[in-house]
């Protein structure tokens, strides 16, 4: 069994670093495609439709897909003025609890994210906009990031011992 579980870390731990990757690539792409609209829009003088609505979906994307690497590699961020006071041993039990709320927050929001992806999905929700997009791809990344980050949250409060964090820097 614990191969098993071994087994899958490392699949899960490759895929939030596959997502991360494409993340990194989205905020690029987003950058270029705000700095295409600026161009076009300001220096051109052409109306443009797509590319703000565009960015924020990269964005969000990014956002939802980068956050399980995040709190792997300790780049969450972490207001730490008090607890640096309190004893080592506080800390790590202090950190198991906020870890094992968050985890459920994250459950949560995974829960009702898939419902709402999928009823954007059945119903074949389009944006509003002009472009008008299906809002089914958009709505894909909350809750699919939001599972992965759950996923998480399990490594680092301790239920899968063979995947250890990345020390913070």
């Amino acid at each position: 069994m614990k191969r098993v579980f071994s087994g899958l870390a490392r699949r899960v731990e490759g895929f939030n670093q596959f997502l991360y990757t494409l993340s990194s690539l989205a905020i690029v792409l987003a950058a270029f495609v705000l700095t295409y609209e600026v161009i076009v829009r300001y220096v051109l003088r052409i109306a443009t439709i797509w590319e703000i609505e565009f960015s924020v979906y990269l964005t969000i994307m990014a956002t939802f897909l980068g956050a399980a690497y995040g709190l792997k590699d300790g780049a969450h961020i972490n207001i730490d003025l008090i607890t640096r006071l309190l004893p080592p041993g506080f800390n790590v039990r202090l950190s198991q609890v906020t870890s094992a709320l968050s985890f459920v927050f994250c459950v949560l929001i995974a829960w009702k994210g898939w419902e709402m992806w999928w009823e954007a999905f059945s119903k074949g929700w389009k944006s509003e906009s002009l472009w008008g997009p299906p809002l089914a791809f958009p709505y894909f990344f909350l809750p699919l990031g939001m599972t992965l980050l759950s996923i998480q949250y399990l490594f680092k409060i301790g239920w899968f011992k063979d995947i250890k964090e990345s020390p913070k820097k």
